[in-house]
């Protein structure tokens, strides 16, 4: 049963609680004296090394330089920092701002550090549990070429055997690998060249103007373009040298001297990636390389549009954020909410398929008003230039006054 706490307990229970507390309060005052010449309580700590343990957290035994290649295109030089024969972390190498053109302009410090969430995370790669640790083929390519290439009736491989994306990847020994490499370029090379090849790519509705640019070589039907593992190892022009090199592969088969030998395709590593912005090099003649996004420091307006900047241009997200502090003023026109509008002044949210009729709706305005800057417009770009309704190509000069003929250009070598 519950007991009724009544005044007169209540005031006893107090007293008595009180006296105790009063007890306690002697006892503490006596202990708590001043320690006698005791200056550092952790100088005669029985065992310390456990510090140890967080002074050596990032010592390493060696470090090196090596670029970052992901899709960003931003190819960051970082520093590996080695432990155990482990790369533990990486870390910027702090030294953009040594960098210098032909003329001696040395890069701004504020090009450092030079590093992204992204770079801190692939040292992940190098040793992770899904990495390749040696060469690997697919087994229907591999059965395509032991059983000597066969081909049906238009000149394509058996369908059985080329089932992308569903058949499984066997090992192989490098030299093997090498071999199979070698040996599948030769032959592909030889089934499309000359009048057989041509007939062969007929055969497979190619457009007869993409078989006449083939030139009768076969090495002309191997396109080479790398991607994102590839371009890690090799860089950026490694493929295209590659695809150079076959011209010696050509010399052999056709028997051509170098004048006419012909080397593989190599597709625009640029436009090939369907996350730029092609619109660019089309107007201006040159990629939206990474350097050209300090300039917006130097914009009333930054447009962000086809280019999510905060998520696939980290190492350059300053930049956009110190012009918008200096007042540039930021626009987003995106088709959802993404990264980089959450430091937009303005965003416009359109309908996915709907950005060329914006495009065309503004540059309409632009026009009709005259709000363009003409001198700029005549010398960055080609909207001055006419494009001829027949052939659909831009009018030259020539077209129009007979005897036309160009300036002769002064080159100058530096």
């Amino acid at each position: 049963m519950r007991q009724e706490l009544t005044r007169r307990t209540f005031l006893k229970r107090a007293s008595a609680t009180a006296g105790v507390i009063a007890a306690g309060d002697l006892l503490s005052l006596s202990l708590l004296r001043p320690a006698a010449a005791q200056v550092n309580p952790l100088e005669h700590y029985p065992n310390r090394d456990w510090e140890k343990l967080y002074r050596d957290v990032y010592a390493y035994d060696d470090s090196y330089v090596f670029m970052c290649t992901p899709n960003c295109t931003h190819n960051c030089y970082l520093r590996a920092y080695v432990k155990n024969g482990i790369v533990t972390r990486c870390g910027p190498t702090q030294n953009y701002h040594k960098a210098s053109d032909v003329y001696g302009t040395a890069a701004s410090q504020r090009w450092d550090p030079r590093h992204c969430n992204k770079g801190l995370a692939i040292v992940r790669r190098f040793s992770g549990d899904r990495r390749v640790k040696g060469s690997l083929i697919r087994r229907g390519f591999k059965e395509w070429i032991e059983r000597g290439f066969p081909r049906d009736e238009d000149g394509l491989p058996p369908a059985e055997l080329f089932r992308r994306g569903e058949d499984s990847f066997v090992p192989v020994g490098w030299d093997e690998a090498y071999s199979l490499v070698a040996r599948a370029l030769d032959r592909i090379a030889r089934d499309y060249s000359g009048e057989e090849g041509a007939r062969r790519l007929k055969a497979q509705d190619y457009d007869p103007a993409m078989v006449a640019a083939c030139q009768g070589a076969g090495t002309r039907t191997l396109k080479f373009r790398g991607g994102m593992p590839v371009l890690g190892s090799i860089k950026l022009f490694g493929q295209y040298r590659q695809a150079n090199s076959l011209a010696l592969l050509d010399a052999h088969i056709r028997g051509v001297g170098p004048d006419e030998a012909k080397g593989g395709v190599g597709l625009d590593n640029y436009s090939w990636h369907t996350d730029l912005p092609p619109g660019h090099p089309m107007v201006t003649g040159q990629q939206t390389v990474d350097f050209d996004l300090c300039n917006v420091e130097y914009a009333k307006m930054a447009i962000c549009w086809g280019m999510n900047w905060v998520s696939t241009k980290m190492p350059d997200a300053h930049w956009l954020t110190e012009a918008r502090l200096k007042g540039t003023k930021v626009v987003v026109i995106s088709t959802e909410y993404n990264s980089t509008c959450s430091k937009a002044d303005e965003i416009v949210i359109i309908r996915p398929g709907t950005d060329p009729a914006l495009a065309l709706g503004v540059a309409r305005e632009i026009i009709d008003n005259k709000l363009y800057d003409e001198s700029f417009v005549k010398g960055h770009t080609d909207l001055p230039l006419l494009v001829r309704m027949d052939t659909q190509e831009l009018l030259r000069a020539s077209d129009v006054f007979p005897g036309y003929e160009l300036a002769k250009l002064k080159h100058t070598k530096i």
